[in-house]
């Protein structure tokens, strides 16, 4: 089997973008896509033209700085020495408010251990299930140092810690102007109290986002002050019924990140500025409008002139609309929201956002800049800018499916558990979003996020489901650039039974809000996954229900209003038209072949959300990936997500050996994956992948009847393990073509069957145009005379499309001639 991709210029998007423009963002350290060298070792794994090297350079940056080298496994309470501080600010992503000065905090910060906490337990399902009994003792008490982000404090070998203080001293930029001051980490887990000068400034209750604190009233501008950030991390925030009340992400594992990670700045803003904005797209009524917040911290009523500006981050020529000004009034100490309706978009189709689908190498997305800005006359102020980045697209969920852009779109794709990753010791364990050089900018040795994702799209998975552990917004950056479909999943979690929904509600409505505020100007970002199995059969988590899933679609809803909404597992659906459930593990089919699309909410999108683990990590289970998957096409399913790829493939994230982590089954004992870049050098050789990446394919043309008779292959993996018998003189073989491209009805599809091998003497052949409806399919008919042969006949057939090549050759179908009785 092969799968061929055209590097051609196409209509939605194109292959290879000029350099293009990232405006001027919120960090010191730098996020522009500035072209880079792309590492050779790329070249060597498969990003095979010069023109592929070009394009992914333009996600290239400087790697992250000054690792320094591992001292080895964590200890329980000891802090690791010479520990990198991992300091990327581009991980906070290329939009946002524009600081007008702006302090890295990262480095050496003074760190007290305060509390050790260690909770055992276990359910019918294991250790890593059911409440918890959690036993407190007094951490050393002792001021040491520790690195910002770093990770935070679990990677720096605080392994049983759950409280701490972080201090430091710090020197407020003067703005000779009113000015407003913020400290802000990328990422807190969970709960922040900060002190100045041993004043409580506020506390704040985060999960994988932002935690941002507002100074303004406890600094001088100019001064020096000492801070002090008491954090709690989950084992802190354990109930009386011995569940957590945050929103954690994976209840199973003891490798999350804990404490600060991911930054931590200083910033200076004006007192009159622009706090968020978010932009919406309607392809339907080809309508942009965008709403914008402006925050007054001034004493005085301000009036304001907000602008706004569009440009072709991809640096093409289009007819954008023009925005007007608009003069606001703000009264002192409010912030107040406009609302800007654009005139009709112009820029017509090409402009769209579109997934890579079919995968081409260097594909860009289209992508668009609004630059914003707020000026006023006033001497003591200066002016505000913000930027959003965006896709012009439109996702919707129509009846029993999901059209983007009018057209229906089946998603395929994956469930990337970050937490098996952080299982990872690089310079410890934890945090491998922000660490760990496979989901970072390219680097010498490493491709870095870039790569994963082409190795995604290469294998046809049009989407991923980043699961529990939300990812960071330079990883959606890529996604958005490089035309990769994301389910962004809450880290709400029922499946251990450890996560109270009742008495930590509040934090888990206010964890989605904020991960929906964060996310929502990201292109790539089409669907929102509110929770993850918080209801299933075999647990009952407090709070878990109808009630509880409507709480979080209405949150949802209220910051936006433009994407579908889902529950993965057992829930029972809610009477909107735009939210659907997903089932997990149909009829408890875990470890097991299955290739239900679940009796799902009727007249709503059909599909499994998890299939196969805990089988995943076999050979016979990640051969299911494919055969499953297109028994799934095959019945119209609308979502397929066999759970997880990197139990059997870990290195489709860049770095990743077989020996690095164990798995989420049995953990902390769990399986190694299948494979990493230890055992698998070549994975577009290796026959199990080429399977599954014709299985996903867009335009596949499959025998069904051969695929269904080999669908559960062998314990060793084999497929196929059985040929189909036919009889000599004349055969009818019914082929299924598949069509889950996002334009273009017409595909050629030729076939020959060829004797002794898959390169052997045609003895018969054949072509058809066919028109197939955009994500469809249809039945192809093929009639031939079977030779009177003692040899094997291979079926091969080729799918092309005008203008875009072969898209699809498959040889796998094999007959053996049986005599007539």
């Amino acid at each position: 089997m092969s799968n061929h991709a055209m590097p051609c210029r196409h209509s939605r998007g194109r292959s290879i973008p000029p350099q293009p423009h990232t405006p001027q963002k919120r960090v010191s350290v730098s996020r522009s896509n500035a072209l880079l060298p792309w590492p050779a070792r790329v070249l060597r794994k498969g990003l095979r033209s010069a023109a592929a090297v070009l394009a992914i350079g333009l996600i290239a940056g400087p790697a992250t700085p000054s690792f320094g080298q591992s001292t080895g496994p964590a200890t329980a309470h000891a802090g690791r020495t010479s520990q990198p501080t991992f300091e990327a600010g581009y991980l906070n992503g290329v939009a946002g408010a524009a600081p007008a000065k702006t302090v890295s905090l990262a480095g050496t910060w003074d760190f007290t251990p305060v509390t050790n906490t260690v909770c055992t337990g276990g359910g019918s399902f294991g250790t890593t299930t059911g409440p918890m009994t959690c036993v407190n003792s007094a951490a050393s008490g002792k001021r040491t140092t520790i690195q910002v982000p770093g990770g935070g404090w679990l990677k720096q070998g605080y392994a049983d810690l759950s409280r701490a203080v972080y201090s430091r001293t710090i020197r407020v930029p003067d703005l000779a102007a009113d000015q407003v001051t913020r400290l802000t980490f990328g990422a807190v887990n969970h709960r922040a109290t900060l002190k100045v000068d041993g004043r409580t400034v506020g506390t704040n209750m985060t999960a994988y986002t932002a935690s941002t604190f507002d100074l303004t009233g406890f600094v001088r501008p100019g001064g020096t002050h000492r801070i002090e950030v008491t954090v709690e991390g989950r084992k802190a925030l354990v109930g009386p019924d011995g569940r957590y009340l945050v929103p954690e992400g994976a209840s199973w594992s003891d490798d999350v990140a804990q404490g600060i990670f991911r930054s931590a700045d200083l910033e200076v803003f004006p007192a009159v500025s622009i706090s968020d904005a978010v932009v919406r797209t309607s392809v339907s009524k080809r309508r942009l409008s965008y709403d914008v917040s402006i925050a007054n911290r001034t004493s005085r009523s301000q009036r304001v002139t907000l602008s706004g500006a569009l440009s072709s981050w991809n640096r093409e020529n289009w007819n954008y609309p023009a925005i007007p000004r608009r003069d606001v009034t703000v009264p002192a100490n409010t912030t107040t929201t406009v609302t800007v309706e654009a005139p009709a978009w112009r820029a017509g189709p090409d402009s769209f956002w579109w997934p890579n689908v079919p995968y081409r190498q260097g594909y860009r997305a289209e992508l668009h800049n609004l630059h914003l800005a707020v000026t006023t006359g006033g001497r003591h102020t200066q002016p505000s800018q913000y930027d959003v980045r965006f896709g012009f697209r439109e996702l919707a969920q129509v009846g029993d499916h999901y059209e983007l852009n009018g057209v229906r779109v089946n998603f395929r794709g994956d469930s990337l558990q970050g937490a098996n990753y952080d299982n990872i010791d690089y310079h410890g364990r934890s945090d491998a979003y922000d660490t760990h050089p496979g989901f970072l900018k390219p680097s010498r040795d490493n491709g870095g996020w870039p790569e994963a994702v082409d190795n995604y799209q290469r294998l046809n998975y049009n989407s991923v489901r980043i699961h529990q552990i939300p990812a960071t917004p330079y990883m959606l950056d890529v996604a958005d650039e490089m035309g990769l479909m994301i389910q962004d999943e809450t880290a709400i979690r029922g499946s251990n039974n450890r996560e109270n929904f009742d008495s930590g509600r509040d934090n888990m409505v206010n964890h989605l809000a904020a991960l929906v505020q964060r996310d929502r100007n990201h292109a790539s970002v089409l669907r929102w996954s509110q929770a993850n199995e918080p209801q299933v059969q075999f647990f009952a988590n407090p709070g878990a229900g109808p009630a509880f899933d409507e709480t979080l679609y209405q949150t949802v809803m209220r910051y936006d209003t433009t994407r579908p909404i889902s529950t993965d597992g057992e829930s029972p659906d809610l009477p909107h038209d735009n939210y659907t459930v997903f089932c997990h593990y149909h009829d408890s089919s875990f470890g097991k072949y299955d290739e239900s699309v679940c009796d799902g909410p009727a007249g709503k999108p059909q599909g499994q959300g998890e299939f196969i683990w805990p089988a995943d990590s076999t050979p016979q289970g990640l051969t299911w990936f494919g055969t499953a998957t297109m028994r799934m096409r095959e019945q119209g399913g609308s979502e397929a997500r066999p759970y997880t790829l990197l139990s059997g493939w870990a290195s489709h994230i860049p770095g990743v050996k077989r020996t690095d982590m164990k798995l989420e089954s049995g953990y902390p004992n769990g399986p190694h994956p299948i494979y990493g870049e230890d055992n698998l050098p070549d994975p577009w050789s290796n026959p199990t992948l080429r399977l599954i990446q014709n299985a996903f394919n867009p335009v596949a043309v499959i025998d069904s009847a051969f695929w269904n008779a080999n669908k559960l292959s062998n314990e060793a993996g084999a497929w196929p393990t059985t040929p189909a018998v036919i009889t000599p003189g004349p055969t009818t073989r019914r082929l299924t073509v598949f069509n889950d491209s996002l334009s273009g009805e017409r595909l050629t599809v030729s076939w020959s069957l060829r004797t002794g091998s898959a390169s052997g003497r045609p003895v018969a052949s054949g072509s058809a145009d066919l028109k197939v409806g955009l994500g469809s399919r249809q039945q192809y008919p093929i009639t031939f005379t079977t030779p009177a042969t003692g040899q094997p006949l291979y079926l091969d057939i080729t799918v092309k499309k005008p203008g875009e090549g072969t898209l699809f050759h498959d040889t796998s179908t094999v007959f053996q001639v049986q005599p007539a009785a």
